[in-house]
């Protein structure tokens, strides 16, 4: 996508060019036979104040969708058993994810010095170094891979997690953050007298997971209905050149339209090729981010065909398992109306940077993989009675070691142009709270210039 706001005597004349038919990306609910089905992420956390209050400017604060409670339970996969996720001190000593040793080294964590410079680091390193071998493979490889379809090893901490890297060189350990910060929150709650959120740490982010009650693309549609006069789909940039004080973008037919400032909101591999000729420095910048494949198998079943009580989240597999299926989330166990009534939903995810070639299985390939690697663990004794395959052959960005140095680069090219802003999840963050976050700075920006 690409908005140009316009020159002459409408100041504020914009226009938002889409490629294709429909507007979205990644971000689309089908609605078939009962059973609501996203296509891609399928919420965002509620601890991102703007995100919230783009949600009321659109007047969709009564249709916002908490996760159910009982979705605070998530499970990991570890020698053909479901274990849940230790959230406690108390529940990692009882944990049958870690053997003895490998609970001692995670309680060491206090112990290790912590690091104070904001170098790069992995963030498989990094937990290694914080809580072990055995742990960093056990509980941060299967996050990383469920939140960037990415190979921890690979990944930057400081890109990714950048509020990891802060608080062991604020505080100099991820336990003693923990409780500082929680300490700091109850002294705020009580000043404010209000109850404190739940906060992030190193089992995961802050806020609660909030959706809406038909499913997330809900907020595509109602923004697409405010931006509807200025939208122009199936128009595709094929050029983009400075001509004196101002853009030209010109569109597959060769229609042109001027203006004084651009923004650039598609992913960086369909950016690159639009300023190849234009500035190849900048094209190649954003050639350098890359993208992991990701492939969501959606299953539809009778609930009296699974055996298990499916009471939480869904679970993540750690690569060490030798198990092709990164995760699968019970949907319809985490929001309401995501199933008919009798029947559970399923979203199961394969491929990543680890798998690529998910991407060269058929629809029947690709179930007969989840059915075979998910029957021992839930029991699934027909086939579903509804399956959707969806298929991203680039997914997610990718924040590799040298990500920041390749976003710098980026913004530096960037910056040299006038007028010319970027934005997206392939620079900060891949959640739809960073997309929001990056977008209103955007729009200061551009107020401001």
């Amino acid at each position: 996508m690409a908005h140009a706001s316009g020159l002459g005597n409408q100041p504020e004349k914009c226009e938002l060019w889409e490629c294709s038919d429909r507007v979205g990306g990644t971000v689309g609910t089908d609605l078939v036979d009962g059973y609501s089905v996203d296509w891609g992420p399928n919420g965002f956390l509620d601890r991102e104040p703007l995100t919230l209050q783009m949600v009321d400017e659109l007047g969709l604060r009564s249709s916002l969708e908490p996760a159910n409670p009982q979705s605070e339970k998530r499970f990991i996969l570890k020698n053909g058993v479901l274990h849940p996720v230790p959230f406690s001190p108390i529940k990692m000593l009882s944990t049958g994810l870690l053997s003895p040793l490998e609970k001692a080294r995670v309680f060491c964590e206090p112990f290790i010095a912590g690091r104070r410079d904001d170098g790069e680091e992995s963030v498989f390193d990094f937990a290694a170094r914080r809580i072990g071998r055995a742990a960093a493979e056990t509980f941060v490889d299967p996050m990383v891979s469920g939140v960037y379809g990415g190979l921890a090893r690979e990944l930057s901490l400081p890109a990714c997690f950048p509020i990891m890297r802060e608080m062991e060189m604020r505080y100099g350990g991820l336990v003693k953050a923990l409780i500082s910060r929680q300490r700091e929150k109850r002294k705020a709650a009580k000043r404010n007298g209000a109850p404190s959120q739940k906060s992030g740490g190193p089992a995961g982010p802050g806020g609660h997971l909030t959706s809406f009650k038909s499913g997330l693309y809900l907020l595509i549609r109602r923004l697409e209905e405010r931006l509807e006069p200025v939208i122009r789909k199936n128009r595709q940039i094929s050029r983009i050149r400075r001509a004196e004080d101002a853009w030209e973008i010109a569109d597959q037919t060769g229609a042109a339209v001027r203006a004084r400032n651009v923004v650039i909101a598609c992913p960086t591999y369909a950016a690159g090729p639009l300023f190849r000729d234009f500035d190849r420095d900048l094209s190649e910048a954003f050639d350098a981010i890359p993208y992991a494949p990701i492939v969501v198998v959606a299953s539809g079943h009778r609930r009296e065909d699974i055996n298990h009580p499916v009471d939480g989240f869904g679970f993540l597999i750690p690569r060490s398992q030798g198990i092709r299926t990164l995760g699968s989330i019970w949907t319809s166990s985490i929001f309401t109306e995501r199933a008919p009534e009798g029947c559970v939903l399923f979203r199961s995810m394969l491929g990543g940077a680890g798998d690529p070639s998910v991407l060269d299985l058929s629809d029947d390939q690709l179930w007969a993989t989840v059915r075979r690697e998910l029957d021992p663990l839930i029991g699934i004794r027909k086939d579903p009675s509804f399956l959707r395959v969806y298929r991203w052959e680039q997914g997610i960005p990718q924040f590799k070691l040298g990500h920041r140095e390749r976003r710098a680069t980026l913004e530096k090219r960037v910056a040299s142009h006038p007028g010319l802003f970027v934005t997206g999840n392939a620079y900060y963050g891949v959640s739809l709270n960073d997309c929001v976050k990056l977008s209103y700075r955007v729009a200061r920006q551009i107020k401001g210039s």
